[in-house]
């Protein structure tokens, strides 16, 4: 009976194994905060990160991955698989209260695993646009969004700051938004459980507001079982902290997941400002730690965000579906060092030598040169692994050049290499990705095909404690050129000494990244080959750029013609009932009826 039960159990996991093959594995991509290039303990931080080293020494670290300095950018290239200058992002932020976001043109991540089919789930912070419900992470490729739509909240109460976006606006789009205001209060009155993305205190007028004042922004948006819109703004949950709360609402996704595979785009906003942490995290996880309040908040709050990614990955192995996940983590951009004084700041582009850099902040990204809203290492080299069991070559890390937009290419080239080959229909046309898949070499260890990026072309240079004049950037190879300044904060900052200031900026700068990560050599002058080469390349980049959509105001008045403006239909002219013509095969997410959506799929196959 032995040799029978032996060779029966041999069989069954080789029919296991098999079957594992063939499925679409699930994806987790975790965006932190604003988190520094030293501030992981794998990376020999003092901050104590058990739970990612572990994840990180099993899986494989990735040396260069690139993001943008600033947290939109960086999110709107992950999401769309594009240089902020093909979106319109290049100019830094959507500020608070600023209502634009990324155009609804773009073809998102999460309509790519939808049409994989896949259900996908956003949770944390969104920072990608708000002004319609067409800009809102429900109506960009997501079954379920829980988080934050905005920017920089209160970690216990979630509220943030309303800012100066509403000011200098038309007579025609103050009306608009005064007719939107009441058709918020006109929805709620007649029972629907979904207002206007954007809160009613917003309209308020300037001179009566607060400057303090706050709106709260914790929403919970999904479609009900009659395929309506729901938003539910979670007071209830007030007073809880926001790691918690998140890594709470990836694990009743992962166990609530249904048949269908998943990817889940989870971003908590440790560890950017303000510096709060539970205060058992800070005795847990600081006592050993010689350091300023701020900087001991700082690493509390990054060990409860490690102790979250722990028990997800627990919650993974319960479920029985660690085997076929990958876990990827990353940050948006590197910490945010220092704080400029804005009457030292020299306009103009022309003299830089006189900007000066008081550290205040208490992330770090030494030995790498500057911060978040700088150009330089510090800015845009950020803290990356991947983990996972179906990675062929495991424990070790690798130096190829991985941009954030790669993660498009990266992970519909491993969704599409099991049993489903093709998306099983489309949502919308694809637009061009600057994306290339780093599959080969984060899983097997093969060369990396990607040789050259840009960093960023910023046309404005408005940049609040940052570059105040226009400026740009390029790796290719080990060469990395900057024109126009890449900071501030351009110094070298320790949490744990006084900063090194930084030598005097130049308008270009062209460093050996290979051999000087620090940037502390400009070696420009010694190779004019090479600085005309990369400013050729720059020449060619600028040449397919798109227009800053930075604060560009958006017209509402389509929303607003002859009825209540639903989330449903607000109006996209695909609800029309011809939507579906010939032989298309395009699924309507703002329909109310999503039957005929189902039915024509069905038919289709």
């Amino acid at each position: 009976m032995m040799p029978l039960l032996l060779l029966f159990l041999i069989l069954l996991t080789v029919s296991q194994l098999a079957a594992s093959h063939h499925q679409s594995p699930n994806i987790i991509f975790i965006f932190a905060d604003d988190l520094g290039n030293a501030d992981v303990g794998y990376m020999g931080s003092e901050i104590l990160t058990p739970n990612i080293d572990t994840l990180a020494h099993a899986g494989v670290i990735l040396n260069q991955h690139y993001v943008l300095p600033q947290c939109s950018p960086s999110r709107a290239a992950f999401v769309t698989g594009r240089y902020p200058i093909h979106t319109g992002f290049h100019n830094g932020n959507i500020m608070q209260g600023e209502l634009w976001g990324l155009g609804l043109e773009e073809f998102t991540m999460g309509e790519m695993f939808q049409e994989y089919g896949y259900k996908t789930h956003a949770i944390g912070k969104w920072h990608l646009g708000w002004r319609t419900w067409r800009h809102t992470p429900i109506h960009r490729g997501f079954d379920s969004f829980f988080g934050f739509y905005f920017c920089a909240h209160d970690h216990y109460q979630y509220t943030c700051g309303l800012g100066n976006g509403n000011k200098n606006k038309t007579a025609a789009e103050n009306r608009t938004e005064r007719r939107m205001k009441k058709y918020n209060k006109k929805l709620l009155k007649q029972g629907f459980s979904i207002r206007q993305p954007i809160p009613d205190n917003y309209w308020r007028n300037t001179k009566e507001k607060a400057k303090s004042e706050k709106y709260f922004d914790l929403r919970e948006n999904y479609f009900d079982e009659n395929h309506r819109l729901v938003d539910k703004l979670r007071y209830d949950l007030q007073g809880q902290y926001s790691a918690n709360v998140f890594t709470d609402a990836a694990i009743d996704k992962i166990k609530n997941r249904g048949e269908d595979p998943f990817f889940m785009y989870l971003n908590y906003m440790n560890v950017h400002s303000p510096y709060q942490a539970p205060k058992h995290y800070q005795d847990r996880f600081t006592s050993h730690m010689k350091a300023n309040k701020d900087r001991k908040a700082y690493a509390a709050m990054m060990s409860s965000m490690d102790e979250g990614i722990g028990n997800i990955t627990k919650t993974l192995l319960a479920e029985g579906i660690y085997n076929n996940t990958i876990l990827v983590f990353a940050s948006d951009n590197g910490a945010n060092v220092g704080y400029c004084k804005d009457n030292e700041l020299v306009e103009g582009g022309k003299v830089f030598n006189k900007r000066n850099v008081q550290r205040i902040e208490p992330g770090s990204n030494y030995p790498l040169r500057g911060g978040k809203r700088s150009i330089f290492e510090g800015g845009i080299r950020s803290v990356a692994f991947v983990h996972s069991p179906l990675l062929k070559v495991k424990g070790r890390a690798v130096n190829d050049l991985i941009h954030v937009v790669d993660w498009f290419a990266t992970f519909e080239d491993i969704i599409s290499d099991g049993y489903r080959k093709h998306p099983l229909y489309h949502i919308k046309e694809r637009l061009p990705t600057d994306s290339i898949s780093a599959w080969r070499a984060i899983s097997k260890g093969l060369p990396g095909k990607r040789k050259k990026f840009l960093i960023n072309i910023n046309t404005k240079g408005s940049v609040k404690c940052g570059p105040k004049n226009a400026f740009k950037g390029i790796r290719k190879n080990q060469w990395k050129l900057i024109v126009g300044g890449g900071g501030p904060p351009a110094g070298w900052y320790n949490p744990y000494s006084a900063p090194i200031p930084s030598p005097a900026l130049r308008y270009i700068e062209l460093y050996n990244i290979e051999i000087d990560p620090s940037e502390t050599l400009n070696l420009a002058p010694s190779n004019p080959a090479i600085v005309l080469d990369l400013l050729r390349e720059l020449k060619q980049y600028k040449e397919t750029m798109v227009s800053s959509i930075r604060r560009k105001k958006i017209d509402l008045t389509p929303y607003l013609k002859d009825k209540i403006p639903t989330p449903i239909d607000i109006t996209d002219p695909r609800n029309s009932e011809t939507f579906f013509v010939g032989e298309s095969r395009y699924r309507n997410d703002f329909a109310f009826d999503y039957s005929k959506v189902t039915d024509h799929i069905n038919e289709s196959y």
